[in-house]
C-alpha cells in the first residue's frame, strides 16, 4: 500500500471529531432544554437519554456557534495532532533537499521541496485570472467534514472571506503564506439605517452572500470554479450584513514579525497547523511567499446554504472599534481551480 503521509488517520480523525462535536451539541440543546423545562414546574425535565431519543437522533444537524472556542478546541485536538503528525513529502510525493532550493517544508531540518503549483492537471497558463490558486479534493463526508488541498504559487492569495458556524484546521504542508486573522464581534448595518432595521434583523446573523459556495462539494466546486452569482444576487450585495471585527492577535501556529518600518505581519509556515473557530479567527485570508504554498484544509461542518453556512468575501475597513467587514463579490482577479495530482482526484468527478 502506498505511503499516504498520514492521510487517512486525518480522516479518522476527522470522523472521531465530528462524532464528538456532535455529542457536544446534544449535551448543550440538553442543557437548554432543562433551563426551559426548569421554567416549567408542570414539566420535569427530561433525561439526556429521552432528548436523544427524540428530536436530536432525528436531526443531527450540528450548531458550533453555541459553543465557546475553548470547549471545541478540546473536541478537535485529536484532528490538530493528526494533522501535525502528517509526512507532507509523502502525501505529495515529493523529495526533500537540504540545499535551501525550493519552499519550506521543516525548517528544523533544513529541508525543502520544490512546488508543485506547475503539476497539476489539467494544466493551466493562470490567464483567465491574475490571482489563480489550485484545488485537490481529498475527501468529503456529507454533513459532517470536507477535506481538501489550496496549491499556492508564488505570490498567489485568497482573498478575506468567513466560516460561518465552522471549525477549520489547516496544515501548511510547504511554503509559508501571510495571514490577516479576524474575530467577530458582531454584525452591523451602516450607521444611517441601523435604527431602522435594528427591529428587522434583531437576533439574526449574517446568512447570505453575495458570493456562494454551494452546499457540499458543489460548494468547493463553486469556489474552485470562480462562479459569480446571477446579477441579482451580485446587486443583493448591498443589503447584506457587515461584521464588526477585531484583529485575532493569537492564533494558533502563526508567527508575528516586524519589518524595518515597524510594520508587523503574521506568518504560517510549514510545518505549523493552525485553526479557526465560530467566534475566534473566523475570518481571515492568506498571501503566498515568493516559493508559493500548499496548504490542507479541513472544514467541520462543510458550507452549506440551506444550512446558512454561505461563504463571503469581505472588504476590511479600518474603525474606532476595530475594523468594519463589508461584504463584496468575489474579487474578479480571483481564481481557484481545480485539478489533479497524483493520489487527488478533481472534485468535478463528486
Amino acid at each position: 500500500m502506498a505511503n499516504d503521509g498520514g492521510l487517512r488517520k486525518v480522516f479518522q480523525s476527522a470522523d472521531l471529531v465530528y462524532n464528538q462535536l456532535l455529542i457536544l451539541d446534544q449535551h448543550k440543546l440538553h442543557d437548554n432544554s432543562n433551563l426551559i423545562a426548569a421554567g416549567d414546574k408542570r414539566k420535569p425535565s427530561r433525561s439526556l437519554s429521552e432528548v436523544s431519543s427524540s428530536s436530536i437522533i432525528k436531526s443531527p444537524k450540528i450548531n458550533l456557534s453555541q459553543h465557546s472556542s475553548a470547549s471545541l478546541r478540546r473536541a478537535v485536538t485529536p484532528l490538530i495532532q493528526s494533522m501535525e503528525q502528517l509526512d507532507a513529502a509523502a502525501l505529495l510525493s515529493l523529495n526533500p533537499n537540504q540545499d535551501g532550493n525550493g519552499a519550506v517544508l521543516d525548517p528544523k531540518k533544513g529541508s525543502s521541496v520544490p512546488p508543485i503549483h506547475d503539476r497539476i492537471v489539467p494544466y493551466h497558463r493562470f490567464h483567465r485570472a491574475e490571482n489563480t490558486v489550485r484545488y485537490l479534493h481529498a475527501r468529503e463526508v456529507a454533513d459532517k467534514y470536507t477535506v481538501g488541498i489550496f496549491i499556492f504559487p508564488p505570490g498567489a492569495s485568497i482573498p478575506l472571506h468567513d466560516h460561518p458556524s465552522m471549525v477549520v484546521i489547516s496544515r501548511v504542508l510547504y511554503g509559508e503564506l501571510k495571514v490577516k486573522s479576524y474575530s467577530v464581534v458582531s454584525s452591523v448595518h451602516d450607521d444611517d439605517v441601523v435604527e431602522e432595521m435594528k427591529e428587522e434583523t434583531s437576533g439574526t446573523k449574517c446568512d447570505s452572500s453575495p458570493s456562494r459556495i454551494r452546499s457540499s462539494i458543489n460548494r468547493i466546486k463553486d469556489f474552485v470554479s470562480r462562479a459569480v452569482l446571477s446579477s441579482h444576487h451580485d446587486h443583493h450585495a448591498a443589503t447584506q450584513h457587515k461584521l464588526q471585527v477585531q484583529v485575532n492577535k493569537s492564533p494558533l501556529g502563526v508567527q508575528f514579525s516586524s519589518d524595518g518600518n515597524g510594520e508587523s505581519s503574521a506568518i504560517i509556515s510549514a510545518p505549523n497547523v493552525t485553526a479557526l473557530y465560530p467566534d475566534e479567527g473566523n475570518c481571515h485570508s492568506f498571501v503566498a511567499g515568493p516559493y508559493g504554498a500548499a496548504v490542507l484544509d479541513v472544514l467541520l461542518p462543510p458550507y452549506a446554504e440551506d444550512e446558512h453556512r454561505d461563504c463571503t468575501f469581505y472588504e476590511a475597513v479600518e474603525n474606532e472599534h476595530g475594523y468594519c467587514l463589508t461584504p463584496i463579490d468575489q474579487p474578479s482577479d480571483f481564481d481557484c481551480l481545480s485539478g489533479e495530482y497524483g493520489r487527488f482526484n478533481s472534485c468535478d468527478q463528486y
